[in-house]
């Protein structure tokens, strides 16, 4: 039996090593998951714990699943840590999506555990992908989920991106294994499930294998933006500070470069806010700058300006002589009150 997840198991990408905590729904996608990777258990010191969450949003149902998956573990000997938690009258998806994420960093942050693996699979590459292209993202929005990602505390792991749905529901089949259904995932009422279950069947009737061409061109933005970020990333530690850049170093780089550049600097130095990323118009007024007249401002999020000075743009906080934030508070002070001086000249 254990063949069929060996072979599968092998098309796993990143394959897990270490102590790992596996997110565990009881649906299909998490159960065949974990059965592709029993046989790993203790190659490359790989060793395995489960997470469910019950966000008691279909009553009996969610008990149900809850249930179904300490038996699964129980039989499989792999130990469980099960949170149930209260949305506080919240019944969306993205409520339910937080406070899980929220409980496996509890339990990783509290068990030591320094990887998560989730089972997106690569249907959900593609709807993701196409949900943000509906809502207009960029580039580095459709690189959509990754098979790696380093997070605050822990790696984040789904490493079944490459690998169908339908594979992996055959396998079970196959092994007369069973698994949970949420039937939520059947309505119409969210708009992830009006992708799954009326764009991408049409899709597929136009271009059959559309779902696994969405899923690459996702991977395949994502490791271009890999490169362009890390190109970014070495600018800005090159050539910024707190709340400064230097103009002439973005002006020689491409837009993509320079828009990334201009987005760090912001998430670095500029307020502590729900929302951090500035959008694509608040982005373009940055870039603007650039070739704006010496003392030309944009407004930012929260009050927040930045100014063209003659080498470098720098942010201005709300309050009108706070400087920005950052380690070398010296140097920005330095910026605040040069830029006191020349308001008192304009």
């Amino acid at each position: 039996m254990m063949e069929q997840w060996e072979c599968l198991g092998r098309r796993l990408n990143p394959r897990p090593e270490g102590k790992c905590l596996l997110g565990l729904s009881g649906g299909a996608d998490s159960v065949a998951l974990l059965m592709m990777l029993l046989p790993m258990l203790g190659q490359r010191g790989f060793s395995l714990e489960a997470a469910h969450v019950n966000h008691g949003l279909r009553g009996e149902e969610s008990d149900a699943d809850e249930a179904f998956v300490r038996a699964l573990c129980a039989e499989r000997g792999v130990p469980l840590h099960v949170e149930r938690l209260d949305l506080k009258g919240r019944r969306d998806e993205n409520a339910a999506r937080e406070a899980r994420y929220a409980a496996f960093e509890r339990i990783l942050r509290d068990e030591g555990i320094p990887t998560l693996i989730l089972a997106h699979q690569r249907e959900d590459q593609a709807e993701t992908f196409l949900l943000r292209l509906l809502r207009g993202a960029g580039p580095e929005g459709l690189r959509a989920m990754r098979g790696r990602e380093a997070r605050p505390g822990y790696t984040l792991l789904r490493p079944m991106l490459d690998i169908s749905g339908h594979e992996l529901r055959q396998a079970l089949l196959t092994e007369g294994l069973s698994w949970r259904e949420d039937r939520t995932n059947q309505t119409p009422d969210y708009l992830r499930n009006r992708v799954r279950l009326e764009l991408l069947p049409q899709m597929e009737k136009l271009n059959p294998g559309v779902t696994r061409h969405l899923a690459r061109a996702a991977e395949l933005i994502g490791k271009d933006g890999d490169a362009l970020d890390a190109r970014a990333e070495q600018l800005l530690r090159e050539h910024s500070g707190p709340g400064w850049i230097e103009a002439a170093c973005l002006r020689a780089e491409p837009e993509a470069v320079q828009s990334r550049m201009l987005r760090r600097w912001w998430k670095r130095y500029g307020p502590t806010l729900e929302e951090r990323a500035l959008s694509y118009e608040q982005t373009r007024r940055l870039e603007g700058l650039l070739e704006a007249p010496f003392g030309e401002t944009v407004n930012l999020p929260a009050g927040w300006r930045a100014r063209r000075r003659k080498d470098r743009l720098i942010l201005l906080a709300e309050k009108k002589n706070q400087a920005p934030a950052g380690e070398n508070e010296k140097e920005a002070w330095r910026h605040a009150r040069e830029e006191k001086k020349e308001q008192s000249h304009d």
